[in-house]
């Protein structure tokens, strides 16, 4: 009985974090250079020691540790499109899925991240 208890539970698990993951969708670098994004939150989840090193322009920087007592900072954006990155993907999907279950409703994922975006050429700003 116990070993069907864990696997329930194991099982809701995976679905509920699968359908998270699955509400996150990617967004290109180029997508972003080419868009009129003003009204789009660019969320770096980084440390503010790599925000410095260079980040996407206008990116605001909330490490991905901070999102869950920050929320409130973006609350005004909740339904609006949030593209979520760090320096290659790990944190931004742990973010991601912080605001996800704090009911926001347009998140995105910049594919390749920081470092898709340094690679694909477009400016960074410090």
């Amino acid at each position: 009985m116990r070993t069907m208890q864990t696997l329930l539970v194991s099982l809701v698990t995976f679905f509920t974090v699968s359908s998270f993951a699955a509400e996150i969708t990617d967004v290109t670098p180029a997508q972003i250079a080419s868009s009129d994004t003003k009204d789009w939150v660019i969320l770096d989840v980084r440390s503010p020691e790599e925000f410095e090193t260079g980040h996407i322009p206008n990116a605001i920087n909330i490490p991905h540790t901070e999102i869950a007592d920050n929320i409130e900072r973006l609350l005004g954006h909740i339904n609006k499109p949030v593209v979520v990155y760090c320096r290659s993907g790990f944190r931004a999907a742990k973010a991601g899925n912080i605001l996800i279950e704090n009911g926001f409703s347009q998140v995105k994922h910049l594919d390749g991240d920081m470092l898709g975006w340094e690679k694909s050429g477009n400016p960074i700003e410090k």
